[in-house]
């Protein structure tokens, strides 16, 4: 396993245990290294600069660019690396509390159904593909499993799963259409 943050390939023994059973994506030695600096920041205003932030979480102090702009103008408090592992760690809890599972299979089943895009209505063949996809399609909750206050909660099986385009499903967000 390859610690986050030195980047070093180290055995499964040097990474803690986490209360569900999973390890932490920071070894021991590096988690160390972080507590005792910010036992030695306690109480003291982190380190920034005009070009440069330090991280609250793992304490380097890195350029502005490793940090998430706000439409503000201001940064996030994590840089790009811890906050990528929290949103996807909270990804994977709300996935579990919604209950339920499909697999790539039942997904191409469905997608047999569709010739384009729900939502915008344009066929798969005239959707360009940014560069991270392969493929125009994704796969979209159709009631959210991550819902605005006092809505219902979705569940992750195929019944709540709908084919649409990266662009629509990013514009639907976690609302109900």
């Amino acid at each position: 396993m390859i610690c986050y943050l030195c980047n070093i390939d180290k055995t499964i023994e040097d990474f803690i245990v986490r209360k569900d059973g999973l390890r932490y994506k920071m070894c021991k030695s590096c988690n160390l290294e972080v507590q005792k600096k910010r036992l030695e920041n306690k109480g003291k205003r982190l380190n920034h600069t005009d070009e440069h932030r330090t991280c609250y979480k793992c304490m380097r102090l890195l350029p502005n660019k490793e940090f998430t702009r706000r439409a503000t103008g201001t940064y996030y408090s994590a840089c790009k690396d811890c906050n990528k592992y929290e949103f996807a760690h909270k990804r994977r809890v709300r996935l579990l509390e919604a209950g339920g599972t499909f697999t790539q299979k039942e997904f191409d089943e469905l997608l047999k159904k569709y010739t384009s895009c729900p939502m915008c209505k344009r066929k798969w063949s005239d959707i360009p593909l940014p560069k991270n996809l392969k493929v125009p399609w994704t796969a979209d909750h159709i009631i959210p499993i991550n819902p605005p206050h006092g809505q219902q909660q979705g569940t992750n099986h195929i019944t709540n799963i709908q084919p649409l385009c990266y662009s629509c499903n990013s514009k639907k967000g976690n609302r109900v259409l």
